[in-house]
């Protein structure tokens, strides 16, 4: 359990004092801003960004009966072996036309994890060698009961890059809820992601934004953590280096939005549900928001699979109120 964790906002002036006083939060700020100020700041910088075209770094571990096996390099000697497009739909909040290519050269392809607004999917195809496989879900069932789970999720991610809208209202889901975490040396404003479930409308927690607590430090997010529908964290991001989105078409003397070009991600494995991708390590350059390449039909699913691999369809299984369409 995190200690000195405080949900409701007009509590916090009087218990930050109490805490100032026992010495437990010596460390953190007296002073701090209000949900609505740092939802503000975050989606002012997400709304500079209506589409994304950048160079990746990859490094993928994954585990292979229990002996991790690492593809790729984020070595600052290293070529860049991923493409990484965005663009945003019609909801602010998603789903979102994205796609994160892997290559082991310009012209070999080993995976595609996207989502596509116009086929309402969600996907991971990979392939190496002789071995490889497509899973695909439909978006509007995306965290339902009952579906398999993709080894790597494009929701999740597009969840961890910054730059994709919260919601701004905090009367009913989709919302977030405000927390502080005075953890002596940690101080983070706590940004949890709450939703209904598909299918079952059930309101469960989906992931938790930490944001740096400072008065000399920019408010951004510094750690996500992902949950599953029984609400155990499945899998911690790790954000740093914010860099400058190159912005062609931004008014002159506007800052650039930023996004964070070094991402770790570690899945978490439990009992029963082993993680099959140990980590990710994606580092981001070049990113820019003019028109290069169309994130639209790079993040199709039927017209950039290839042929012969085994598919499986994560939500086959979902019936509501009728066979699946």
């Amino acid at each position: 359990m995190r200690p000195h964790r405080f949900y409701r906002p007009a509590l916090l002036p009087a218990a930050l004092t109490v805490l100032t006083a026992i010495g437990g939060c010596a460390k953190c700020p007296e002073t701090f801003v209000p949900i609505g100020q740092l939802v503000g700041e975050y989606n002012a910088n997400a709304a500079a960004v209506e589409r994304l075209w950048a160079r990746a770094k990859l490094a993928v571990t994954i585990d292979r009966d229990g002996v991790p096996y690492t593809w790729g390099s984020t070595s600052p000697l290293a070529s860049p072996n991923g493409l990484l497009l965005l663009s945003k739909g019609p909801q602010r909040t998603g789903p979102h036309n994205f796609v994160l290519i892997g290559r082991e050269t310009a012209a070999v392809e080993l995976f595609r994890l996207g989502s596509n607004v116009d086929e309402g999917v969600y996907y991971l195809w990979y392939r190496l060698g002789q071995t490889g496989g497509v899973w695909w879900g439909r978006q509007q069932f995306a965290g339902a009961p009952g579906i398999q789970a993709l080894p790597i999720d494009p929701n999740q991610l597009i969840a961890v890059l910054g730059i994709c809208d919260l919601p701004e209202r905090f009367d009913a889901p989709p919302t977030v809820c405000m927390a502080m975490d005075a953890t002596p040396g940690k101080c983070a404003y706590v940004l949890t992601y709450i939703d209904r479930q598909p299918i079952t409308g059930n309101i469960l927690f989906r992931r938790e934004m930490y944001f740096r607590w400072s008065d000399t430090e920019p408010r951004r997010a510094f750690k996500v953590n992902l949950f599953d529908n029984d609400g155990r964290c499945v899998m911690t991001a790790r954000l740093d280096k914010y860099e400058p989105i190159d912005s062609p078409e931004a008014p002159a003397g506007d800052q650039m939005p930023v996004m964070p070009t070094d991402i770790e991600l570690e899945w978490i494995a439990w009992p029963g549900r082993p993680a099959v991708i140990r980590s990710i390590h994606l580092v981001l350059s070049e990113m820019t928001t003019a028109e290069r390449g169309d994130p639209q039909a790079a993040s199709r699913l039927q017209a950039n699979l290839p042929t012969g691999l085994p598919t499986t369809q994560v939500d086959a299984d979902v019936i509501p109120g009728g066979p699946s369409q």
